[in-house]
């Protein structure tokens, strides 16, 4: 390298035609060898045309190296990128000028004019505030022009301002991002300049200010804005608003972050945050807070009311975190345990050790310890030492903390255990009322049995005697009375029974007319009546069908038959026919009872009996037919047209 160097030195120094005549025979000479050796791959001619074109390219390049060392235009060391052109053609340029052409050599620059720029491009460039765009070897450049005509040329120079220029857009790109997504915000945003005019605001903006979008787009001032918003109530009550406002301009000469608290006379709460901007201005943040204010407030209010019910609640409280530590307990638990101490972040470990009698806290303790999953809401009763008896039950929070809850249920218990005595007393006295009403009934029954049944056979060894009819009456009499005792004294039995709730039914399916058929039966089988009842359906429909206890319903009916009865005197009347309407439907069965040729006071003074522990005829009755209706979970109304009516639940067999 060096040696070549020399070389170009040494012919850059030759002025006269010797020399280059000498030159020009010396690579003659090793052109001839050249083609010797390789004779066989390059024709003569050719090779003499490639080494005379060589030759000369050669010294072209030298002479242009001379004149870049002349450097006659003051081009070469500047570090834009510059070029002469002389009668349209380029005489010379630097090596910026050469970088932009890959691939070409200088000869090829010249010979072929290579222009970066047509030449009518250059023509009207002014002095350095050209901007042109141009693609070379496949990239984008920007270049700022600048002409300077010297010694009938032209001295062209071309500043490279892509990067800049790349700069300049993608900050474009990214304020105009960011301007398009301040304008999305929820919060109000407004950018004032230098000048403190509005720049830029978003629609958030518009709609807090309440004012136009014509107003606003014409650059009012911060300070025309201010006043606009005092006219329209926005802004803070201030009792001296040109001292405030002047507090809040003051911000373009201090140049300084700034928060406030803005609270509105609508009542909102704005927190307004300003920053000075790099390039001078100011940008206003306005963020609404009274939502969050509000729920902040709410949620102390409802914090401290929580706390309040804690504290006044009479179970103890106690909530345990994922960690096992106490997060929160009431009075009353460290009263339960007798702590004196707050136990907030305490580890459960710790709370067992300073209860006295802590085995009876075991499952609570190892439900504590256990891992989030694994905990589970169960509930138990403790027996402490000092006879208290306490009832706990734990839940699961979403977090999976455990909330246990203590409460001191030694009263109740000893009530419990105190109703559980009384209950054991009563029902050992029911079955001692039982137990004697089933014996009294058969010591009664007896002798009763005796009477009915040799009152009976006198009536029967004297039929077809001259009797004498009062000693036949005083027979009928003495059988009537044994069958009405004995009925009585069932009746003492039926109402043993219901009480002790040892009746069971008997449902079964029935149309309307077997029902009356039954209840005649049954009334026929009493005698003691005062007088005879005849049954009869009244428009009973025999395609409907019902579900009923048929021996419990006519010992009902039996029952209101014999209240009626025992009111009426044979000498009134001496026959009665009873009316059955019964109507059916989803959810009740309904018999409707009329007694004709009965007088409709009679009706009247059933309805108004003597409710005293006083003998009012049909009293037995009246608490049979009550006790039926409660068995059936029914209900009885007495009306005064001679009517009555039994409802009773339809059954679903």
């Amino acid at each position: 390298m060096k040696f070549i160097d020399s070389m170009n030195d040494f012919i850059l120094d030759m002025y006269n035609m010797s020399d280059m005549i000498f030159i020009l025979l010396l690579s003659l000479l090793v052109a001839c060898i050249i083609i010797h050796q390789k004779k066989k791959s390059y024709p003569v001619t050719n090779s003499l045309k490639y080494i005379i074109e060589a030759f000369f390219i050669y010294v072209f390049d030298l002479r242009f190296a001379k004149k870049i060392q002349e450097d006659k235009y003051k081009i070469q060391t500047s570090n834009k990128i510059c070029w002469v052109i002389k009668n349209g053609k380029i005489v010379e340029f630097n090596k910026n000028y050469e970088n932009l052409h890959n691939g070409k050599t200088i000869s090829e620059i010249i010979r072929q004019n290579i222009h970066i720029f047509p030449i009518e491009d250059l023509k009207n460039i002014d002095d350095g505030k050209t901007k042109i765009k141009k693609i070379l070897n496949g990239k984008q450049y920007t270049f700022i022009l600048k002409s300077e005509n010297k010694d009938d040329s032209i001295i062209i120079t071309a500043e490279d301002k892509t990067k800049e220029d790349t700069q300049n857009q993608l900050l474009d790109k990214q304020n105009e991002t960011n301007l398009q997504l301040m304008n999305r915000l929820n919060s109000p945003v407004a950018i004032f300049g230098q000048d403190q005019s509005l720049v830029f605001f978003n629609s958030a903006f518009e709609s807090f200010s309440m004012l136009t979008y014509e107003y606003l787009n014409n650059k009012p001032t911060e300070s025309e804005i201010l006043d606009s918003m005092r006219q329209k109530e926005i802004l803070p009550y201030q009792a001296n608003f040109q001292e405030w406002k002047k507090k809040q301009l003051n911000i373009y000469e201090t140049l300084n972050d700034r928060e406030q608290w803005w609270y509105l006379q609508d009542g909102r709460t704005l927190r307004m945050l300003s920053q000075p901007n790099p390039m001078g201005g100011v940008t206003h943040i306005f963020e609404n807070h009274t939502e969050r204010l509000a729920l902040e407030n709410e949620a102390k209010l409802l914090s401290e009311i929580q706390k309040q019910t804690i504290d006044s609640l009479s179970e103890g409280i106690v909530l345990f975190g994922i960690d096992g530590k106490i997060k929160l307990h009431n009075p009353k638990f460290t009263e339960l345990w007798q702590i004196e101490d707050s136990l907030v972040g305490m580890h459960v470990k710790s709370l067992i050790k300073i209860i006295k009698n802590s085995e009876i806290l075991d499952e609570i303790y190892i439900n504590i310890v256990s891992s989030g999953v694994d905990r589970r809401e169960h509930s138990n009763i403790l027996n402490c030492e000092n006879n208290k008896v306490i009832y706990y039950q734990s839940s699961i929070l979403p977090d999976r903390s455990i909330l246990y809850t203590f409460t001191d249920i030694t009263d109740s218990k000893k009530i419990e255990e105190a109703l559980i005595e009384k209950n054991s007393a009563l029902a050992q006295a029911d079955n001692i009322k039982t137990s004697f009403m089933n014996n009294i009934s058969h010591e009664l029954r007896a002798p009763l049995q005796n009477i009915i049944g040799f009152s009976e056979l006198i009536e029967e060894n004297h039929k077809n005697a001259n009797m004498a009819k009062q000693i036949s009456d005083y027979i009928k009499d003495i059988k009537k009375s044994g069958n009405e005792l004995h009925h009585q004294i069932n009746q003492i039995l039926e109402i043993t029974a219901l009480e002790s709730g040892n009746i069971e039914s008997e449902y079964q399916e029935i149309n309307g007319n077997d029902i009356v058929e039954i209840l005649q039966d049954e009334l026929n089988k009493l005698d003691f009546f005062n007088i005879n009842y005849d049954v009869a359906g009244d428009d009973i429909d025999d395609s409907k069908f019902m579900n009923i206890d048929v021996t419990h319903i006519s010992r009902l009916f039996t029952g209101v038959v014999r209240l009626v009865d025992r009111h009426m005197s044979s000498d009134e009347i001496k026959k009665c026919k009873i009316k059955i309407d019964i109507k059916l439907n989803h959810k009740s069965s309904k018999f409707i009872l009329k007694f004709d040729e009965i007088s409709q006071n009679l009706f009247k003074d059933i309805n108004n009996l003597n409710r005293e522990f006083t003998y009012v005829p049909g009293n037995i009755e009246n608490i049979i037919i009550d006790k039926y209706v409660m068995f059936f979970s029914g209900k009885i109304n007495i009306e005064p047209k001679n009517k009555i009516t039994i409802e009773i639940p339809a059954i679903q067999l």
